[in-house]
């Protein structure tokens, strides 16, 4: 399911991020509130794990898929039991 993702990316649109565009990739825009992007920021300094914001959104929605995915299928089995 996740196969169809890959090459999907999301970019920011915020003054002070570059943003490489990669031939062949999608790619398309997200509004996040300021709030949230400093929490994002935060995270990346302190943390240190992600070279830039559009690196962490794309993990956090890899995450959230994978997530909402197994809830889907732990439903589908118990409406099957």
């Amino acid at each position: 399911m996740l196969k169809k993702l890959i090459g999907c990316v999301i970019t920011l649109s915020s003054e002070g991020e570059k943003r490489r565009r990669r031939a062949k990739v999608e790619f398309s825009a997200v509004s996040i509130p300021e709030p949230i992007l400093a929490e994002i920021d935060d995270l990346i300094e302190e943390l240190g794990y992600w070279p830039s914001r559009s690196a962490f959104v794309r993990e956090a929605c890899m995450e959230k898929i994978e997530r909402e995915r197994r809830r889907l299928e732990e439903k589908k089995k118990s409406v099957e039991e």
